[in-house]
């Protein structure tokens, strides 16, 4: 009785304090009778699983002050800022703690639960098949963030679970995926969960099929490229190999109405707007800030990162979801006024060491002062009620135009371009924008495909496509040749919010250039170097490494295969087998104010990097 009732206080407080697309009327009867339920029943411990995982990646979990989705992925993903410096923004700050115990404790082990105790009873077919494929999402961030970790032996109870690769862990989730939806039967409607307990799909067994396959096309994408971005590893062929397949599998269900087909098909949950430990923390943390509290806590919230308002502000792109994703800035009262009306802050407001500042140079950021002098978050995203994306159409779009630009697809009705075109259209219909102010927009320099950009255009500004150093790095496309990066800066900008999901392509791509962080502290072994690029992974949590020290070590010196050195230090700066390399940046182009002032390449000096 103890757990029975200790469960319903845990999904009755969680379920009850958040909409997310679910009508909690009539929850309270089923809190009232205890008798229905057992310790194991799931029908009762699968919601505490998608709540958990709300508050994890987008919320604030366990109450923390500072989320991980803008305190730490909005810098990783190059959406949002907070102040430069060595921490929270590059070596995690104790992310991965929270990440790792509420993913494992609380998202994880209700699946097992269910899994574990009700797989062979025919009586739960549909249920069972929804914790599988949602287990097999929560694993999909897991591997995303740190590579090799338990996942046969997860949530046995076993505090020195044995740990598996990252390869083996792909093939799991892609083969239970389907699995998972192939099992699910929608004519039996007898066998779901009750759907105020239920608080992603409202146990919508179509839906759930649905979500089973979009998130098997995102993992199977992932991977695809594995082989090339990793050529010294040629065992990754049958990975990739198997990858590519399964994108064109679940290219081909989509073509045949498996997927999602619009916006109105998008995969979210809802914050609610009772509770600071269950809501969105940018409402109580930014929104219901007064201006004082908001100019004291400057350095600590998030605003627009610069990396972002290269591609989307007006005298580049002008983006048309632009006045949705932000507020611009005020340029503030002072004798000498803030220039940008759309200045966003950079991973840190340094330069490398022997930068040379151009005669009478003055930083865009020597006058701000004021957390309103930024571009700031739009209302949308800092509502109460704030919708936060698991997977939505835009990005099936892109996946599409990927896939099919690169060879790995070859069904579908359509080109790349076209595909690529659709994606911009999901993306702003998504928020409301008329197709009247996308279209020209499809159509501008850079934009349009095998069309560069036209920096002499009517009322475009040259600057403002390079970064505030002056160039190192820049928001230009050149012509044919940079078709699948246009893809890749269209997708980036679509999971706008979806920080974790961002930072992932990032890393898988890399074909959008960022600065590193000239800030980066040199005392804890991340960088060898005066600057640091975006992480790679997150390390274990210390408690990890502490009690499970074999497997760990294992894991970091054997499974993490950027590791050629076999290093025991559990660094940030390994690669995950699906990753893109970063090689760095090259010198700035010849001409350009950062060339003048440092005219040397920023390569990455990862410590113990091969």
């Amino acid at each position: 009785m103890k757990m029975r009732k200790q469960y319903l206080l845990i999904i009755a407080s969680l379920v009850a304090l958040l909409t997310m697309n679910a009508c909690t009327e009539g929850f309270e009867k089923i809190n009232t009778n205890p008798n229905r339920i057992t310790a194991t029943e799931p029908d009762f411990i699968f919601g505490l699983s998608p709540v958990s995982t709300l508050r994890t990646i987008g919320g604030a979990p366990n109450g923390a002050s500072r989320a991980n989705n803008w305190y730490i992925f909005g810098n990783y993903s190059q959406m949002w800022a907070v102040e430069g410096g060595s921490a929270p923004h590059f070596s995690s700050d104790g992310a991965s703690d929270d990440l790792w115990n509420s993913l494992y404790s609380n998202s994880l082990n209700p699946l097992f639960n269910i899994v574990n105790n009700y797989n062979n009873n025919p009586g739960y077919k549909n249920r069972v098949a929804i914790a599988k494929i949602w287990r097999s999402y929560v694993f999909s961030i897991l591997v995303g963030l740190y590579g090799p970790l338990p996942y046969k032996d997860a949530c046995n109870g076993d505090v020195s679970a044995r740990y598996d690769k990252e390869e083996d862990i792909y093939l799991g989730i892609l083969t239970e995926l389907k699995e998972a939806y192939e099992a699910i039967d929608v004519k039996n409607t007898a066998d779901v969960y009750p759907t105020v307990a239920e608080p992603f799909l409202q146990s919508d067994l179509t839906r759930w099929s649905q979500f089973a396959h979009c998130i098997r096309l995102r993992t199977a994408m992932r991977i695809a490229d594995c082989d090339v971005n990793n050529q010294d590893k040629p065992w990754l062929q049958t990975l990739a190999a198997t990858a590519k397949a399964v994108v064109a599998e679940e290219l081909n269900n989509a073509e045949a109405n498996l997927l999602i087909s619009s916006n109105t098909d998008n995969f979210y949950m809802t914050f609610d707007n009772n509770d600071l430990n269950t809501s969105n923390p940018l409402f109580f943390i930014v929104d219901q800030m007064t201006p004082a509290q908001k100019k004291l806590q400057l350095g600590n919230l998030p605003v627009l990162h610069e990396s972002l308002m290269m591609w989307i502000k007006p005298t580049t792109y002008n983006d048309p979801v632009l006045s949705v994703y932000l507020k611009p800035g005020n340029g503030g009262s002072r004798p000498r006024p803030v220039k940008d009306l759309y200045l966003g802050r950079p991973n840190s407001m340094g330069a490398p060491t022997n930068y040379q500042y151009p005669a009478g140079y003055v930083s865009p950021y020597a006058n701000v002062d004021d957390y309103a002098n930024y571009a700031t978050i739009g209302k949308t995203f800092l509502a109460s009620d704030a919708k936060y994306y698991f997977f939505s159409y835009p990005e099936l779009c892109f996946i599409r135009a990927e896939a099919k630009l690169k060879g790995f697809w070859t069904g579908g009705n359509k080109t790349a371009e076209q595909y690529y075109y659709d994606g911009i259209d999901a993306r702003c219909l998504k928020y409301g924008i008329a197709q009247t102010a996308i279209d020209p927009y499809k159509n501008f320099p850079g934009i349009k495909w095998s069309t560069p950009t036209d920096t002499l255009k009517k009322g475009v500004l040259p600057s403002a496509f390079r970064d505030f150093l002056g160039g190192f790095t820049n928001s230009l496309l050149g012509g044919q040749e940079d078709n699948l990066k246009r893809i890749i800066v269209q997708h980036w900008i679509s999971l706008y919010g979806q920080n974790i999901d961002a930072w992932i392509l990032l890393r898988r791509t890399e074909l959008i250039p960022f600065k590193p962080n000239f800030n980066a502290s040199q005392s804890d072994g991340y960088v060898s170097s005066t600057w640091a690029y975006i992480p790679e992974r997150l390390p274990y949590p210390a408690s990890e490494r502490n009690i499970n020290t074999v497997e760990t070590q294992k894991a970091i010196q054997n499974y993490l295969y950027d590791n050629t050195l076999h290093d025991t230090q559990d660094r940030v700066t390994f690669r995950l087998i699906f990753a893109a390399d970063n090689p760095g940046l090259p010198a700035p182009p010849v001409g350009t104010p950062a060339y003048i002032a440092y005219p040397n390449p920023l390569p990455n000096k990862a410590m113990n990097r091969k």
